[in-house]
């Protein structure tokens, strides 16, 4: 295995990367649109929008894995930043520079590989965009140009500020380290401890401008059962899942969080009581709709939600509607699950 040699302009590189404030943040609809595109033109498992840190490549979005980072000296894109262009890489096994690469020799076992560098100003390589797949193959023409504008979208986000309102506010408050400690390492979102931030800041965002708050409290059914039937890992495998599910049924101003076991919270900005059924309703036929895809099968998933809104003032608190989803929550499950409620309200539907 050769390692790649660090850039000659590694220092001004990393200080570009760290002034986007997007390691070790929380996944983001936007980006995960743009590695399942990856995976479904070119047809591959594995697509990824890795960002090389000092010491480790780390992905703001990844499809096809089960982790957020990797060593920086054993990852393909730590070569793809070296050059302005395209690294291809057919056959691993039949590359000197990765043939006994721990990447390639053991899982995911690696086969083909392609990436293409993210360029932001002044010929700064951040990252790469990539293709991955565990059996040899070749990339036509019209597929890297594929991947070469795919990596152009990528470019062109992460220069626009279109993190929601919530996101971005949080994100640009904590140090690396700290953003670090508030992200769920199994589902990539936010944790229950950077769900109560996050709800404390909107919280009082819109109690300044008089705009109204929702919550849903979202429970996948039975997932003790998926647990005790297939065992642990195929339960993580729903988790991650149900979870990007969630995430491609909000709007980008929304955020979503893990708030403990199969539970998450998400958060509606300058949502009112009349616009949840809408909201819920679509996160509902998605999470139907779209079961999730295991080593054991196909599994369906049905989830309760408990979901309420408020107008924030500094007479209530967060934990005011909180309560309320929780127990809109419980009648939910109690009506027979599959179905939310929302409280203080006859809105009930399953």
């Amino acid at each position: 295995m050769i390692e790649a040699r660090k850039p000659d302009n590694e220092a001004e590189r990393l200080a570009h990367l760290q002034a986007l404030n997007m390691l070790d943040s929380a996944i983001e609809e936007r980006f995960e649109r743009i590695t399942r595109l990856v995976c479904n033109i070119l047809d591959v498992p594995i697509s990824a929008i890795s960002l090389v840190d000092d010491d480790r490549q780390w992905f703001k979005s990844v499809q096809g894995l089960n982790v957020s980072e990797t060593p920086r000296s054993i990852a393909f894109c730590s070569h793809t930043i070296l050059g302005d262009e395209a690294l291809v890489v057919p056959d691993a096994l039949a590359d000197h520079r990765f043939a006994d690469n721990p990447l390639v020799t053991e899982n995911p076992n690696i086969r083909f590989y392609a990436g293409c560098p993210l360029i932001i100003e002044d010929g700064i390589r951040i990252g790469t965009l990539c293709a991955i797949d565990n059996k040899p193959r070749k990339i036509s023409e019209d597929q890297l140009v594929v991947l070469k504008d795919l990596a152009q979208m990528v470019r062109s986000e992460m220069s626009a500020i279109t993190l929601s309102d919530v996101n971005q506010r949080l994100t640009e408050e904590l140090k690396t380290a700290e953003r670090a400690a508030m992200i769920d390492p199994l589902s990539g979102l936010w944790n229950r401890r950077g769900g109560e931030e996050l709800l404390e800041s909107e919280w009082a965002s819109a109690s300044r401008a008089s705009h109204s708050l929702s919550i849903a409290m979202i429970d996948i059914d039975h997932f003790k059962k998926v647990n005790d039937t297939y065992g642990h890992d195929i339960g993580d495998v729903v988790i991650r899942q149900f979870a990007k599910t969630i995430l491609t049924s909000l709007r980008p101003r929304d955020v979503v969080c893990r708030w403990g076991g199969e539970e998450f919270l998400a958060l509606f900005t300058d949502c009112d009581a009349d616009g949840l059924p809408a909201v819920l309703g679509r996160i509902q036929q998605n999470i139907e709709s779209k079961p999730i895809r295991t080593t054991q099968g196909l599994l369906a998933v049905t989830a309760s939600f408990g979901a309420a809104a408020v107008l924030p003032t500094r007479d209530n608190h967060p934990q005011s509607i909180i309560k309320e989803a929780d127990r809109a929550l419980y009648q939910a499950k109690a009506e027979g699950r599959a179905r939310y409620v929302i409280a203080n309200s006859a809105e009930h539907a399953n």
